[in-house]
């Protein structure tokens, strides 16, 4: 399988891309087109190269959100750090958000962790579409990706790249996030299946959406299906497809964080469950009393944007009197003192790590 290269050289005489055809055997052109231009230019991704059913669930977890670049180090890592689904499943969540961290969405990461003690428990992975549907943070996308993968089950996986292919090539003008549209999506993309290669056909769409079907410009003149594609060199139709629902306006979040220290130690605290940030460390929203010394603001305001937020943050220094009025403190808002290099070791808020650096320079500044 060669690697793809963004080059292609007499592209147009190889035999997936036939002649201009439609009508009856569509789908089957479709089908063939897919699968000669995937076994040709699919990237040689980590859990393709050395395939398993670990590393497949894991992978579709991981890109849930997330950039395949960003994706691939952390795949790695991760798969370091917990090599089986029961080193996953012995582990502690806390341990799984710390390997989990720059990734966002951490309920994704407490959901694999509890779909690892389910297989673990259970003594042998899902097999089949049905069951995987069952495990924890698995929807029908996962589901149908992993099942039609790792097991060959003939199942269509509809992820945002296969909605925007599907959508452009058959101009289907529904909001692909409407009951209507996802249905239409959904039915394109089961006359499309190939049943002898579900695992390869289904990465095949997706790979086209990454690669050549993109939001933006997308690279007709290199598709394998451009010839059967309603929306092929349409400009218009390329920035009107996919229609999706309009997106809420995010909402703004002035945060502020204290940093109430003394000496090398700082009051922590663990976040809900629930909610943003679910149970990972962050420093407190709560003021001390005012009997606390104030540092003043520490670096600069730090933006943050989550899905439905865009965040402000400031970080606000005091100086404890002493170790036993820090205690006090943390007890009060239900959190604990540690030195920041435990702290360091804690699953925390990505606006967290992004402003770790500037906090540590302002206190030990201030501390000299």
């Amino acid at each position: 399988m060669q690697k793809y290269t963004h080059t292609f050289e007499n592209e147009m005489n190889e035999p997936c891309f036939p002649k201009k055809h439609v009508g009856a055997n569509r789908s089957e052109n479709v089908r063939k087109a897919l699968r000669s231009w995937y076994l040709q230019h699919a990237r040689p991704l980590p859990w393709r190269k050395e395939p398993s059913t670990y590393g497949t669930w894991l992978s579709e977890i991981m890109l849930q959100q997330t950039r395949v670049d960003t994706g691939i180090p952390k795949w790695h890592a991760f798969r370091d750090t917990f090599p089986t689904v029961r080193d996953l499943a012995m582990a502690t969540e806390d341990e799984v958000l710390k390997a989990w961290e720059g990734l966002g969405y951490y309920r994704r990461a407490k959901l694999l962790h509890r779909a690892s003690q389910t297989i673990h428990a259970s003594g042998r992975y899902p097999r089949s579409h049905k069951e995987w549907l069952e495990i924890p943070g698995v929807g029908p996308y996962t589901a149908a990706a992993i099942s039609s993968i790792a097991l060959g089950e003939a199942v269509a996986a509809v992820d945002g790249n296969v909605q925007r292919v599907v959508a452009r090539w058959d101009a289907i003008d529904l909001a692909v996030d409407s009951k209507d549209g996802a249905k239409a999506i959904q039915s394109a993309a089961d006359s499309w299946l190939d049943h002898d290669h579900p695992g390869d056909h289904n990465q095949a769409v997706m790979e086209l959406g990454a690669l050549i079907c993109t939001p933006k410009k997308p690279q007709c003149r290199h598709c394998p299906i451009s010839n059967t594609c309603a929306s092929a060199d349409n400009d218009d139709l390329h920035q009107s497809l996919p229609v999706k629902k309009p997106k809420k306006k995010a909402e703004a979040w002035a945060l502020t964080m204290h940093v109430v220290v003394h000496g090398d130690k700082v009051a922590v605290v663990q976040r809900p469950e629930t909610g943003i940030w679910a149970s990972l460390w962050a420093l407190p929203e709560t003021p001390p009393p005012s009997s606390f010394s104030r540092l003043g603001t520490l670096g600069h305001p730090v933006t943050h944007l989550l899905t439905h937020k865009r965040i402000e943050a400031t970080f606000e220094g005091w100086q404890a009197a002493s170790p036993e009025d820090l205690r006090n403190f943390a007890q009060h808002i239900g959190g604990e003192v540690l030195d920041w290099d435990a702290f360091a070791g804690l699953a925390r808020p990505r606006l967290l790590t992004k402003a770790w650096e500037d906090l540590l320079r302002v206190l030990q500044q201030d501390q000299m």
